[in-house]
């Protein structure tokens, strides 16, 4: 029998080990190699955003703050909803600080959810939606998606996934890793699949600020009747390259958020106190700094999907929000994984296998272009290369 102080429980073990994080952690192995794996923004955070963290160090901001949140932080959160996602919330009761989108998520399950709890998500999604529903005792249920409809799910394919055991939807648009928008037609489908099944809807809007050409993201939370039964998740990491910052926020249900607060306490405490009046310059300062990411983001776009387009054997539905690309290279292989590979080591190119995002992901690649103009224009040369020789072989 092993050791006592060597176990580690059946709740950690059932957590998948990310294949992003080890693209990640193999890079350094590959000297010179350009890295398209990773969604970090190829921005410095704003200098007025800086400013007033250094400000607030200055004025004492270094001891705890309220669990959900300086609230002055939480009225600027909802003034911003209302103006821009189209939905009103109590600040006091309503909105909540986190240590990043990923804690708002992993809160929202922790709360919403009992152990055995189904929570549909899409093939493919995040990978860390599967790893945070399971750390909460849930049951991810992949829901297919489309790639020849920009990788949407079809409403009746949602509906079907439901079982007596389903508790909650989750809708992350626009899409990491697809870059999918999701129309408001959907999002209607989807809602009413909730309100006729009692289902509690998660809406990841991490990306909501990026998006290009006509297409605008759409806030469930803003449908009649669906505020009661959502929760929104935001960001500041992606809209204001502030990734290493570790600050987000979600909208809810009160009653939700009260007990929010109590298991906050044992997870984090509190969010750091300077981080957060450097989002409430961000969310209250000038916003033309995130407009122009936004058309570099946009850009860079619609070069990824023009080198992409050109390369034989490689489909790539155009993305219409966030920065990553999710290129179909099924008639080059099915086992992405190891092309991943020896991408990263024959061509010095990192980009994400499809199979880090769902079962039936096989055959696709994720990569980000929210890296420099320069890494980017090299790094598709390099794929390029790549997936030729790989043809080839």
């Amino acid at each position: 029998m092993g050791s006592t102080t060597n176990r580690v429980s059946a709740r950690a073990r059932a957590v998948p080990a990310s294949l992003i994080r080890r693209m990640f952690d193999m890079t350094p192995r590959v000297p010179g190699a350009i890295s398209l794996a990773v969604g970090e923004p190829g921005f410095a955070t704003p200098p007025h955003i800086i400013e007033a963290a250094c400000q607030a160090l200055h004025d004492g901001f270094t001891k705890y703050s309220p669990n959900e949140g300086y609230l002055d932080l939480r009225e600027a959160i909802a003034e911003k909803i209302e103006r821009v996602n189209g939905y009103r919330v109590d600040p006091a009761s309503e909105a909540f600080v986190t240590v990043g989108a990923m804690e708002a998520l992993l809160l929202t399950f922790m709360v919403g959810i009992d152990p055995g709890d189904e929570v549909l998500i899409t093939d493919p999604s995040y990978t860390n939606f599967e790893g945070q529903i399971t750390l909460a005792g849930g049951r991810p249920v992949f829901v297919p998606t489309d790639p020849g409809r920009g990788y949407l799910p079809h409403a009746e394919d949602v509906e079907a996934a439901v079982t007596a055991r389903t508790r909650a939807i989750l809708v992350n648009s626009p899409s990491n890793p697809t870059g999918a928008v999701y129309p408001r037609d959907l999002l209607h489908a989807i809602a009413d699949i909730c309100v006729r099944h009692d289902l509690l809807l998660v809406s990841d809007e991490t990306y909501s600020a990026l998006t290009y050409g006509d297409i605008r993201s759409v806030s469930p939370a803003s449908f009649p009747g669906l505020r009661d039964r959502t929760v929104s998740v935001y960001s500041f990491s992606k809209e204001y390259a502030m990734t290493g910052w570790r600050i987000g926020y979600l909208t809810g249900p009160a009653p939700m958020l009260r007990v929010m607060a109590v298991v906050q306490e044992q997870m984090a405490s509190c969010v750091n106190s300077a981080t957060q009046r450097a989002a409430l310059a961000a969310v209250r300062g000038p916003q033309d700094c995130v407009e122009t990411m936004r058309r570099a983001y946009q850009r860079r776009r619609d070069l990824v999907v023009e080198r992409l387009g050109g390369i034989p054997g490689v489909r790539c539905p155009r993305p219409d929000g966030a920065f990553y690309a999710f290129p179909d290279v099924r008639e080059v292989t099915h086992d992405t994984r190891s092309l991943a590979e020896r991408l990263l080591f024959e061509h010095r190119v990192v980009v994400s296998p499809g199979e880090a995002f769902g079962p039936r992901s096989g055959g696709f690649l994720r990569l980000s272009y929210a890296s420099s103009d320069e890494d980017l224009a090299e790094g598709l040369t390099r794929l390029e290369s790549g997936l030729a020789a790989a043809r080839r072989a």
